[in-house]
């Protein structure tokens, strides 16, 4: 739950937040403006339903700022340290606190497993879960092969398994609650998808005997 609401000052600072992603991320390539807003408003609807007290302003501004540091990044494996970084040094021009600040730098740090640092705090945990939301279903899925690298077998084998670990992963019953439906429109593209890659596989095999190849 919402433990304040937002002042005028912090609304301030979230408005140049926001024309600061929109400018960044509007042609990031899965990682675009919109999937920024998604996970912002998954966080704050988990948020608004946990028991646990939630700060709303550290809370946003994380979620807007979690995916920074895949900005003009070679790649994405390291982004929720390189975002750390890059979120501290735009926040110490829009706030005083250096507490505060470093609240949200944590944020865009733990959001990721690939940063290997756990979520601790209960906003963390939020933009976590939000994060992995967005991962799900048909939207999520197509987003998550955008901008891959190698065979298209490996891609989406690739995606499968990390897709049917993110719904056990949520820290939140009120994330899966919120996630339910994502998640079974999830398991069934990945039974589909299973389905077209054993066939692909079958096909590929019979053209490799060159049978098929010679007979034309």
């Amino acid at each position: 739950m919402f433990k304040k609401k937002l002042t005028n000052k912090e609304k301030k600072v979230i408005e140049k937040i926001i024309r600061f992603i929109e400018k960044k991320h509007h042609k990031a390539e899965g990682h675009d403006y919109s999937h920024v807003l998604e996970v912002c408003k998954h966080s704050i609807e988990i948020g608004r339903k946990i028991k646990e007290e939630i700060d709303p302003f550290v809370l946003i501004c994380g979620a807007l700022m979690h995916d920074i540091g895949r900005i003009n990044a070679t790649t994405g494996e390291f982004h929720g340290i390189d975002g750390g970084s890059r979120a501290e040094e735009f926040l110490e021009s829009l706030i005083e606190d250096p507490k505060t600040i470093r609240k949200i730098t944590k944020i865009v740090v733990k959001h990721t497993p690939t940063s290997m640092i756990k979520p601790s705090s209960p906003e963390e945990k939020v933009v976590f879960d939000a994060d992995a939301l967005e991962r799900l279903g048909f939207m999520g899925m197509i987003r998550g092969i955008m901008g891959k690298k190698g065979t298209m077998e490996d891609i989406i084998d690739d995606r499968i398994n990390k897709r049917l670990k993110d719904y056990d992963k949520l820290f939140y019953k009120e994330s899966k609650v919120q996630g339910k439906k994502l998640h079974q429109e999830t398991l069934k593209i990945v039974q589909n998808l299973k389905t077209h890659l054993k066939l692909r596989t079958k096909d590929i095999r019979k053209i490799e005997s060159y049978k098929m190849i010679l007979e034309n």
